[in-house]
């Protein structure tokens, strides 16, 4: 519905001066006289847009795209959340939502479930890795796209939706009506114990009950006799402060500093400390593994389990994303929205800001022999090791993450290896237990992909065939057993991984650790 903005203009005042207000006391709104200037700046174009424009406009899209470009200039992560955003950010956060429990995706332009998830409505009626959803409520799927297909699923739990599927090897659709369910979303989702006792965690994000579920997690290795741990962070984009707080708690000692922040407002200055006693012994061998898609919260983990010499850190430098953006409800002048707003910055214990770029000069030149890391700022760890500043969390060793062939990626890229999984299986059994390619299984996949229309050189897919029979495996072993078994067989070729795991399994205490990373950089050098 369109508005026209004269009757409108003093609630539009309000809304502004409510915002600007809201970022900034009063005291210094009124110590810069100009920024009423720029605010009659914003009136007056409103005035003329109101009154001139060749259309009738919106008043409710004019104003959220006013919000949007002011809290775009600031920095890439403060932002305006209308109604579905800010619903969209609660469920990432909460980690719970009404639904069917299955991971969806378009393959070959038809929504396909990529896995059901165990304990859900949708894996309890038998919903299978690779159907296909070709309608629901009735309606064609064609050229839906995920997101809508998200918004169509989901709903309060106890309702119904009816789906229609079509599965491979089977003439007739399957219909299924699916009572939507309340679905927790795991941010611990993978744990297990590898060979050489080493346990392993994943940690893919920090919702509210991550910390909850990681102690779980946690009790499950302990009785399965794990001697050292991974923490895997790697691409983890971070989420909720408590939480990286909670999780640190269960590595550090009570009473050692976690993380700080520093902003313009005396309330943004805190410290945050753990609280209990750490859950392991002081010698026992943590190892965290982190990349570039590490970020916010897994860097502050990182850097709080480094900081106190409490494990090392394996991998490459994190992102450096250590801002603090603080959730500002404006729900009193609109339906359900808020700000996410900057408001601090995060710092290490020892004092490293994990914001990038930090104050160094990453183009200064290094003299020949010189290592690179010396240019960055230097800080001290609780006993005294050197680590470095200059924005995100720097790795006591450095693993390059393991770069894939592009034969390989092609094959992934058009999905060879999930349609192959779901058109094989379809036809033929495979006995129970490991999966392994035969002469007849490659030789089927090779005459599928020249039905699938996949050109290819043979000698290539020969040269590469260990890869590709590793993604061989990881679908098919997705499709008969799910989403655990098909991670468990994918980290195989995870060669970071694997370095990680022989440093963590021949470490017998936390000394061991700092002696490997040590011999670690002197090879480097």
């Amino acid at each position: 519905m369109t508005r026209r903005f004269g009757r409108f203009a003093p609630v539009v005042l309000a809304l502004i001066v409510g915002i600007l207000l809201g970022a900034w006391t009063v005291e210094r709104v009124s110590a810069r006289g100009d920024l009423y200037t720029y605010l009659d700046l914003f009136t007056d174009a409103l005035s003329k847009v109101e009154r001139a424009y060749v259309e009738d406009v919106d008043a409710k899209e004019l104003m959220y795209g006013a919000v949007r470009g002011m809290l775009a200039s600031l920095d890439p992560y403060s932002m305006f959340l209308d109604e579905e955003s800010f619903g969209d950010f609660k469920v990432s956060t909460e980690g719970e939502f009404g639904g069917l429990g299955i991971q969806i995706a378009v393959r070959d332009g038809v929504l396909t479930v990529v896995s059901p998830i165990e304990g859900t409505p949708a894996y309890d009626l038998g919903i299978q890795s690779g159907d296909r959803i070709v309608a629901i409520e009735g309606e064609s799927t064609i050229g839906i796209t995920v997101d809508e297909a998200i918004g169509t699923l989901r709903g309060e739990p106890g309702t119904k939706v009816s789906i229609s599927i079509h599965r491979e090897g089977l003439e007739d659709l399957l219909e299924y009506t699916v009572t939507r369910d309340i679905i927790k979303i795991d941010s611990v989702p993978y744990a297990f114990v590898m060979d050489g006792d080493v346990g392993y965690v994943r940690i893919s994000r920090f919702a509210r009950t991550t910390a909850e579920e990681l102690s779980a997690r946690l009790d499950d290795l302990e009785g399965e006799g794990m001697r050292s741990l991974i923490v895997d962070l790697r691409s983890n984009p971070g989420g909720l402060l408590s939480q990286a707080v909670d999780v640190s708690d269960v590595f550090l000692e009570a009473g050692e500093l976690v993380v700080s922040t520093r902003g313009r407002l005396r309330e943004q200055n805190k410290e945050f400390y753990a609280r209990r006693p750490a859950r392991f012994s002081r010698d026992f061998p943590i190892v965290v593994l982190i990349n570039g898609g590490s970020a916010s919260a897994s860097e502050i983990v990182a850097g709080a389990i480094q900081d106190w010499d409490r494990g090392i850190v394996v991998g490459t430098t994190s992102f450096g994303k250590g801002s603090v953006q603080t959730l500002m409800r404006l729900k009193p002048y609109t339906k359900d929205c808020a700000i996410k707003l900057t408001t601090a910055k995060w710092y290490t214990a020892s004092g490293r800001l994990i914001e990038k770029p930090e104050r160094w000069d990453p183009g200064a030149e290094v003299a020949e022999g010189e290592d690179e890391e010396t240019e960055r700022p230097q800080y001290a760890t609780a006993a005294g090791r050197v680590v470095y500043g200059g924005g995100g969390i720097i790795p006591d060793v450095t693993i390059e993450g393991t770069r894939r062939s592009d034969i390989a990626v092609d094959l992934e890229r058009r999905e060879e290896y999930f349609e192959f999984a779901i058109h094989y299986l379809s036809e033929h059994e495979l006995g129970s237990g490991a999966i392994e390619i035969d002469a007849s299984l490659w030789s089927a996949f090779l005459s599928f992909l020249e039905r699938d229309g996949f050109e290819f050189d043979e000698d290539v897919l020969e040269e590469h065939r260990d890869e590709i029979e590793l993604s061989m495996r990881r679908d098919l072993a997705r499709k008969l057993y799910g989403r655990t078994e098909a991670y468990i067989v994918a980290i195989e070729g995870d060669g970071q991984l694997s370095q990680t795991a022989k440093i963590a399994g021949s470490a017998k205490g936390l000394a061991d650790l700092f002696a490997l990373a040590d011999e670690s950089v002197e090879a480097e050098e």
